[in-house]
């Protein structure tokens, strides 16, 4: 059989060709724990991406994003801005999209889903299977609502966030993706999670159409892509650069006061035949019995660490 020639196709052409969309939906200032000033951020969205639309994402405040949206009524800019915020919600992070007033941190889930909604927001679980354990209560780290609240709050969240740019959350993005798609079937957003203007865009979501109302009707119809951006070395070690310090004095209260608890979610699972190829031994990801070492009548478990 005659081999074919096939053209080598660039993934990132092919959003071109197709005209789409291309927005970073989590990014901090020096608003809350970030370096960049507001001014900073448009600047680089503005001369070193194509990015068509970014959301200011300040833990626990909309004050950054309030600041870039009037800093675009002042000069024009090519692309739009989104009032976001992550909330700090006693199981973990969430994004809040689309809002018009901030929410206050230290809600429940399900208390935070619904304030992002009453204001015609999008919520979004943000790296949903982080979990830092080191802690000091002046700096705050990635804490994700994990697989129990993103299930028991299934119909509260939009989207899942399934790439986050920060270089240490592979296998975290991986759980996020398989979770999403066997079992939660919401849309899915990437993002840059952006501390240092180097990071913008490093994540990012493809959605059909440029504008802010594109990608609002997009997500709601979980007709988004998520994607990544290559790190270059320099970014990189300006990331490193800017979290050692940090990483440094949450290491040493650490070790003052002790970790944070582990917090493994295991839930059960209704019986169901599943193909032994698709059980994944040892990968970090999920612990399975293999069904021929499951008894009849009796559950499957998951767990994820």
């Amino acid at each position: 059989m005659k081999k074919l020639d096939l053209p080598k196709i660039d993934i990132h052409k092919i959003e071109e060709i197709a005209s789409l969309g291309k927005a970073d939906l989590h990014i901090h200032s020096n608003h809350s724990d970030a370096r960049p000033s507001i001014q900073e951020i448009l600047d680089y969205v503005e001369n070193h991406t194509n990015l068509d639309v970014i959301a200011i994402t300040d833990h626990d405040k909309i004050s950054g994003a309030l600041e870039a949206q009037e800093l675009l009524r002042q000069k024009k800019y090519r692309f739009e801005v989104i009032i976001g915020e992550e909330v700090t919600s006693k199981e973990g992070h969430i994004l809040g999209l689309f809002l018009k007033e901030p929410i206050p941190g230290g809600l429940n889930a399900h208390h935070t889903l619904e304030r992002i909604h009453a204001q015609g927001g999008i919520a979004i679980a943000a790296h949903p299977f982080q979990h830092v354990r080191v802690r000091d209560p002046r700096y705050l780290t990635l804490d994700g609502v994990g697989l129990v609240t993103i299930v028991k709050e299934k119909n509260g969240f939009d989207a899942v966030e399934v790439v986050n740019a920060t270089p240490t959350l592979g296998e975290e993005n991986l759980r996020a993706a398989f979770v999403n798609r066997t079992m939660l079937f919401k849309g899915e957003t990437g993002s840059s999670d952006a501390h240092i203007v180097e990071a913008i865009g490093k994540g990012y979501t493809l959605f059909e159409g440029n504008t802010v109302q594109d990608l609002h009707k997009a997500l709601k119809h979980h007709q988004t892509q998520a994607m990544y951006a290559p790190w270059t070395l320099m970014a990189l070690f300006k990331y490193l650069f800017f979290f050692i310090p940090k990483g440094l004095r949450l290491a040493f209260f650490t070790l003052v006061k002790g970790r944070r608890e582990k917090r493994p979610q295991l839930i059960n699972l209704p019986k169901i035949k599943l193909r032994p190829d698709l059980f994944l031994k040892s990968s970090g990801l999920f612990t399975l019995r293999k069904p021929e070492e499951k008894e009849d009548g009796k559950e499957g478990k998951i767990t994820i660490n």
